[in-house]
């Protein structure tokens, strides 16, 4: 069955459903796009910050390495979520090899659920016998060590349900007309006391996304780290406080599509609620330190020394792809200033 028939299976069945189980059914049921699909790289569907330049992995294994060496240097869980084609935790294993220790003392876990990528993740990091990572598909982490959890675009990727504003607020389903074979948006009266009390931070706005599963899951992993001490760093686009427009967005092969197009063979993605994140971090005693857009982050940890770095003895082809590069991860037009950094500890 196609992810098209199912879809339209599961609407006959309960005559609609929310925009968050449509979007469920397209990414994350068993030939959902991100279960099969390699969507990274110039000829799939986006490019993500590690595959345009080795620094931004390089600044963020530097930041993994002094944490480390600060506050853990001893046996330890290092677990990316969601790493895609292996090239981040590729380029911060190449500078925790500076530190033999680090190495020594790691336990490398991939959560990853799609079995291309986990295929081209082995492929890379298998051939280098020392870092011997396990691959799972969710997070179940059966020890108690420390651990460093970091993730870069993965939290936009968890279904969002949407909501907007007349006098009360409505929530927007999904139904299909089987005569014109079409999908439609149909609105729906909020009754339920929980939805209405979450959004209630939103009253002042005409529009709400919120993401139900991504909330579960980063309570999740806070409660990990408050058990058993570490850090979670998170890299993604979104917002610190509610914006007043939807950021649910479609991409086919770089472009822009339609949320209806290509079901199951297209990226959806959404801004990240980070004031939600973090009232989760809070919830559950964790220390905030830091909150900030990519491009600081990148800059305060050593982004332009190590562009200059790299650009020393070279020619003046690479010098431009090196600037180039640079200015995609840090410009307030690009990367910079829409993707935010994330870090929240427990000692």
């Amino acid at each position: 069955m196609s992810i098209r028939e199912l879809v339209i299976s599961e609407i006959k069945k309960k005559k609609s459903i929310d925009l968050s189980e449509f979007i469920n059914l397209c990414l994350h049921s068993n030939d959902g796009y991100y279960l099969n699909k390699n969507p990274i790289g110039k000829q799939n569907d986006f490019t993500t910050a590690p595959e345009i330049s080795q620094m931004f992995g390089e600044i963020l294994g530097s930041y993994i390495i002094n944490y480390w060496e600060e506050n853990i240097a001893n046996m330890f869980n290092l677990i990316e979520l969601g790493p895609g084609k292996a090239t981040l935790i590729n380029d911060v294993l190449k500078v925790g090899d500076l530190n033999k220790k680090f190495i020594k003392l790691m336990n490398l876990t991939l959560i990853e659920k799609n079995y291309e990528l986990i295929d081209l993740q082995k492929s890379l990091l298998r051939k280098q016998n020392i870092y011997q990572p396990i691959w799972i598909n969710d997070f179940n982490i059966n020890n108690n060590f420390p651990s460093i959890i970091f993730s870069n675009e993965f939290f936009d990727c968890f279904p969002i349900k949407q909501f907007y504003k007349k006098e009360k607020w409505i929530e927007k389903y999904i139904e299909y007309n089987v005569l014109e074979d079409i999908f439609y948006f149909k609105d729906r009266l909020i009754k339920d006391s929980y939805l209405i009390n979450k959004l209630k931070k939103f009253n002042s706005y005409n529009v709400a996304e919120i993401s139900l599963s991504r909330e579960k899951f980063y309570e999740k992993i806070c409660k990990f780290i408050k058990k058993n001490k570490g850090v979670i760093i998170t890299i993604d686009y979104g917002y610190l406080e509610p914006i007043n427009h939807f950021s649910l967005q479609t991409l086919y092969r770089h472009k822009k599509s339609h949320l209806f197009d290509n079901l199951g063979n297209q990226d959806i993605t959404a801004f990240v609620d980070f004031g939600e994140l973090i009232n989760i971090a809070k919830k559950n005693n964790l220390k905030i330190d830091t909150y900030c857009s990519q491009k600081d982050f990148l800059l305060i940890n050593g982004l332009h020394q190590r562009k200059i770095n790299l650009q020393n003895n070279k020619d003046n082809k690479v010098k431009e792809k090196l600037e180039k590069d640079f200015e995609r991860l840090t410009d307030n037009s690009q990367m910079g200033e829409d993707f935010k950094v994330l870090i929240v500890s427990c000692l």
